[in-house]
């Protein structure tokens, strides 16, 4: 077997000299992460790729999501298990984080002597069971790719391999792994042991690629397993699977009046009436300043039909330019419940650019003014009031609700509860909104039993209950619109009744904030449909108690402040105050948007740590639009997005760094309005109109180092 390796190692190498060309694949691991099987390449997917999948190598699954979450770092987490430890009755599962560093990316095929650089680390939180450090180069030559690393711990030293990408369709890939597996232990027992046991250091196997993205995979592992997976890609940057875009329509094939042909009052009423039937935007108003000179058009409006504001604005801009005559400056007002938060001026040639789908440059927003809507500006002057005028909406839906719980408990490795819930929302004047939701389940599996359930989740029962229910507001403190003031009321989630007060501060661009919050909570009753508990809910050794008080309610409150990096569309965040339980602390976050799309992680640093931990808490934020699955397949827009946090840190429960709840953050109603965030969202996918043919887009899909990044 030893000879037929060093034969197949040689017939790579001599494949890779001769026929190399530059197309290939980039393909994960056991685990998920970018490599070959058990060891990491210097290589990771495009900004925003990934995939998600699973794989089976006995006794060892690997449930995963990769992501290169900046064009320089991968992130990998995963759920292991170990079907040969026993848990309470269940088998042993382990959460776990991967990060791998993009230090330098050879881009230049013909330089391909020089490799690409990354470093990382494996398992980097939870248990951190199989922790270790690893450095790694890949030399690639078109479709043949040869990896050199080494790994610290359970990596046990060096390690190398080799990728050949035959067709598009399949990939050979073998390695060289030294990989310790007696360093794989659980209460004691050795994850691999008696026929288990590693019998050889060598894997090789093929990946089949289908043409939607998907892989599977067969290889031959440890000399005595063999081992099967299968993963989806994903791209965050555009439509989640595949690559269908909804179209925006064909303004070119439209004939543009001209201006003494047109009746202004005509034109106005059209354009209200049009907008709001072809795009799901509404309270569209408009005002047109006509000169023999010139003409200037305003125009405002709410957007309720998509995820993405960016897209809302683009779609008008696209039927504006099918039916306006040429204008010499446009101005388009985003608000929200009537109130203006983000004003866009582009010269009148973008018009005429977006209708010959032809922007003419790479920067098609570079004479285009985007900041604060100002409550002195030209378009709220006297004669303008009725520009900004709103008529109250609403808005009932009902929606089906999925509740999972994984590794949440030491008994059950899974758990979910299935809902449907009756939603009112209700948009006001100045700012004013509502809610009222109304929680009915139909399947539950979840055990919330004291010791061995999640007792800390009691509210995950058969009751039909309010979810949330209240009244929010958002609102300017001064006319240059970057002082706000946002506010929520009443039932906040499932577990908390309660008020919150923002106050924000943004800067000209909204690159940068602070601010402050202000919030005070009380216990809801788990088995009521809206009732409070008696005093205050404790928990304590697998227990809840109704503690009667006259204290029953928590005061918190937080400074806080925010920084956007434009180039990545990162905000990094801190706030230091004190928590629901009166600890206090420090959080941490850093969100990565890709338009609708978010991915953020946070640590708390409170009074009280996590058992073995520098830490008290840590989790995951997710921002997940519905209409970003699988783009025109399922038709119409969606302005709804499932929101998440998760806990790394999940079996077990301790009464610190808790936050309370809120109806609507003002990070979820603000961060795409910012201006220089619409800029940025606006552009891109005016670029990707103006790209594309029959619904079809090919999204540049790039690494950068960081080198590059830091150094460029």
């Amino acid at each position: 077997m030893r000879k037929f390796f060093i034969r197949f190692i040689l017939l790579f190498l001599f494949t890779f000299i001769i026929f190399a060309n530059n197309s290939y694949a980039i393909t994960g691991g056991n685990t998920g992460f970018t490599g070959l099987w058990e060891y990491p390449t210097a290589e990771m997917p495009h900004d925003g790729g990934g995939r998600f999948g699973y794989t089976k190598a006995t006794p060892y699954g690997f449930y995963f999501l990769d992501l290169a979450w900046l064009p320089w770092l991968e992130i990998n987490t995963r759920l292991s298990t170990f079907n040969n430890i026993d848990a309470n009755g269940r088998r042993y599962m382990d959460k776990a984080i991967d990060l791998k560093f993009m230090l330098w990316d050879s881009k230049d095929p013909a330089k391909w002597y020089i490799p690409s650089i990354s470093a990382g680390v494996v398992d980097m939180m939870g248990t951190e069971l199989m922790k270790a450090y690893f450095g790694a180069m890949t030399w690639r030559y078109g479709k043949f790719a040869a990896t050199l690393g080494y790994g610290s711990d359970r990596l046990n030293g060096f390690y190398g391999g080799v990728e050949w990408d035959i067709d598009s369709w399949l990939t050979l890939k073998a390695e060289y792994s030294p990989l310790d597996y007696d360093q794989d232990v659980v209460g004691g027992q050795k994850i691999l042991r008696g026929d288990n046991a590693a019998k050889k250091k060598y894997n090789a196997g093929v990946v089949l690629h289908a043409p939607w993205g998907m892989d599977g995979s067969l290889s031959y592992q440890r000399g005595n397993e063999w081992v099967v997976g299968i993963s989806q890609t994903i791209n965050l940057a555009g439509p989640y699977i595949g690559n269908h875009r909804r179209t925006y329509g064909t303004p070119g094939d439209a004939r543009i009046p001209c201006w003494d042909k047109l009746n202004t009052d005509t034109l106005i009423s059209k354009l209200k009436s049009g907008i709001e039937k072809y795009v799901r935007v509404r309270d569209v108003d408009v005002k047109i300043e006509a000169t023999k000179r010139e003409h200037k058009l305003y125009l405002a409006y709410e957007n309720y039909g998509y995820a993405s504001h960016a897209e809302a604005m683009v779609r008008i801009l696209v039927l504006l330019s099918a039916v306006m005559p040429d204008v010499d400056e446009l101005t388009l007002i985003h608000k929200n419940a009537g109130v203006p938060v983000v004003q866009a001026t582009f010269p009148g040639t973008l018009l005429f650019d977006i209708r010959a789908k032809d922007l003419r440059t790479q920067e098609p927003m570079k004479d285009s003014i985007f900041n604060w809507a100002d409550s002195d500006s030209e378009i709220q002057d006297p004669d303008a009031k009725g520009l900004l005028h709103n008529k109250a909406t609403h808005e009932v839906k009902a929606m089906v609700v999925f509740e999972p719980r994984i590794d949440q408990t030491l008994r059950e490795a899974y758990m979910d509860r299935w809902d449907i819930d009756l939603v009112y929302n209700g948009r006001y004047y100045n700012g004013w909104g509502s809610v009222f939701d109304i929680r009915f389940p139909i399947h539950n599996h979840v055990d919330t039993s004291d010791y061995f359930g999640l007792w800390w989740e009691k509210d995950l029962n058969n009751a039909i209950r309010i979810q949330k229910a209240g009244l929010t507001y958002a609102n300017k403190f001064n006319k240059n619109g970057r002082a706000w003031f946002f506010a929520d009321a009443g039932y906040l989630d499932e577990a908390w009744f309660g008020a919150n007060a923002w106050a924000r501060y943004y800067s000209e661009s909204g690159n940068w904030w602070i601010g402050a919050r202000l919030a005070a909570f009380h216990d809801r009753d788990p088995y009521s449909f809206g009732g409070l508990t008696n005093g205050v809910y404790r928990y304590y050794r697998g227990r809840t108690y109704d503690v009667p008080t006259n204290k029953s309610w928590y005061p918190t409150g937080w400074v806080q402040a925010n920084y956007h990096f434009t180039d990545v569309d990162l905000d990094v965040g801190i706030s230091y105050g004190r928590y629901v339980d009166g600890d206090k602390g420090v959080k941490y976050e850093v969100t990565r948007h890709w338009d609708d799309t978010a991915i953020g992680f946070w640590v708390i640093d409170a009074d009280r740590h996590a058992p073995d931990k520098n830490f008290t808490l840590a989790g995951v934020h997710l921002e997940i639009p519905a209409d970003k699955w699988l783009g025109t397949m399922f038709g119409n827009s969606s302005s709804h997005v499932w929101e998440q946090n998760t806990i790394f840190l999940s079996t077990y429960y301790m009464e610190a760094a808790r936050e309370g709840a809120t109806i609507r953050t003002p990070e979820r109603l603000m961060n795409q309005l910012r201006p220089v965030a619409m800029k940025r969202n606006v552009e891109k996918l005016l670029q990707e109109y103006c790209s594309y043919e029959d619904g079809q887009y090919e999204d540049k899909k790039t690494v950068t180092s960081l080198f590059e990044y830091i150094f460029h």
